[in-house]
């Protein structure tokens, strides 16, 4: 009788959670996971996520990776003067939709990553729906315009056009967007990136606001999506493993941050490699 032959080994899905400019974090984690010798067969991303897995997933590495990811170009590439005759609109709830449009992030990222289509790259990117108001991953399609489309924060940016469809922050009801990977045949264990921001580093609203009650509002219903899907996971007997990064809250108008955000991240990323 014929020695059995071995089967072939699994697949690792990394999958990247949205967070205020977690793409620090995220890129430090890619690195740390190839600079400790583990490469992942494919990346799924929401918001930030997406980002850094749209650049990880382009072939960018190592200084490349981090410079891209800390390039103060690609944050305030999320602005636009607009915003002023946008501001009234979106107070008044009168017209627009957000305040921000993204057209210069697309610019930004086209320009750094050229017309990729998403179909050439191991890279699922979560976004939301707007015309079926439910979740979805993309697997082709214009690269630069659907990364700015999952970190399209409802409220902050205007819904965005991609070709037919209309699409908003992925991180909506696909914070960790890894549901799509379950049923997959070809990844048998998936890793999470999750980002926490150190208590005391965000902005220092210590009264009740409507920002803080929408925001845990947001972070429940998350957690709860998120715990369904790590049962359904088990269930189908997929290895999960979840790895968090605990960062301090990244700066809106300074880098100062950025460094030690990464640099968390790609401790992190050598942790998690040391698991797999």
């Amino acid at each position: 009788m014929p020695d059995p032959v071995p089967s072939t080994p699994g697949k690792t899905a990394v999958v990247l959670g949205s967070s205020f400019l977690g793409v620090y974090a995220h890129a430090g984690f890619l690195n740390g996971l190839v600079e400790a010798g583990f490469v992942p067969d494919r990346v799924a991303g929401a918001s930030a996520g997406a980002l850094a897995g749209a650049l990880f997933a382009s072939g960018l590495r190592g200084d490349d990776l981090r410079r891209a990811a800390l390039c103060h170009h690609l944050r305030f590439s999320f602005a636009d003067p607009g915003v002023l005759w946008r501001l009234p609109g979106v107070l008044t709830s009168f017209w627009s939709s957000g305040l921000f449009t993204g057209k210069r992030t697309v610019a930004h990222l086209r320009k750094l990553l050229g017309d990729r289509d998403l179909a050439d790259l191991p890279l699922d990117i979560a976004v939301t729906d707007v015309a079926s108001s439910t979740p979805a991953i993309r697997r082709s399609g214009p690269l630069a315009e659907l990364v700015m489309a999952s970190c399209a924060v409802p409220g902050l940016f205007t819904i965005q056009d991609v070709g037919d469809d209309r699409y908003l922050d992925g991180g909506i009801a696909a914070e960790l967007p890894f549901e799509h990977l379950i049923d997959d045949p070809g990844i048998d264990t998936i890793l999470i990136h999750r980002i926490r921001h150190e208590p005391g580093t965000g902005p220092n609203v210590n009264w009740e606001t409507v920002a803080n009650v929408v925001g845990i509002a947001h972070h429940t219903a998350c957690n709860e999506l998120h715990r369904l899907r790590a049962d359904l996971c088990r269930q189908r007997g997929k290895r999960l493993i979840e790895h968090e990064s605990t960062t301090p809250f990244p700066g809106i108008f300074s880098n100062r941050l950025a460094p030690q955000c990464y640099k968390q991240g790609l401790d992190s990323g050598k942790s998690a490699a040391a698991r797999l």
